[in-house]
């Protein structure tokens, strides 16, 4: 089963909160290793806007680049998935459109998210974390 990487995850990996995080994050990260990983392309976008902030877009691409290179994939958003994810919206009104496709895009997967968003359990995907 696919995991799919969500921004919040991305951005706690690159910029661990805590001591204490930085272990929990780079233990999860070996348990991650053994799934077939998946970066949404709304997620790619999402963390160069974050990460450029901080580390610039160059060093923000770099860092997509190397989940990448380690083996994770790009999930494109597809027709089915775009409309999914307009029927969960409105069923959802107060749910970022990024958050919706994300969701659409590990149902039509059964995959799971690596997130701590609640989102994503109000709709209806399974969700993972390092803590």
């Amino acid at each position: 089963m696919a995991l799919i990487l969500d921004t919040r995850f991305l951005v706690a990996h690159a910029f661990p909160p805590t001591a204490e995080d930085r272990g929990a994050i780079l233990s999860f990260a070996k348990l991650l290793a053994r799934e077939q990983l998946l970066i949404p392309a709304v997620v790619v976008a999402e963390f160069i806007k974050v990460a450029g902030l901080r580390v610039g877009a160059d060093a923000a691409r770099a860092r997509v680049r190397a989940w990448l290179a380690a083996g994770a994939g790009v999930a494109e958003v597809s027709y089915e998935d775009a409309e999914e994810a307009g029927l969960l919206l409105l069923r959802h009104q107060g749910v970022p459109v990024a958050d919706a496709l994300i969701a659409a895009i590990a149902r039509r997967r059964g995959a799971r998210v690596v997130s701590d968003d609640p989102h994503f359990r109000q709709l209806g995907v399974v969700t993972v974390w390092y803590k």
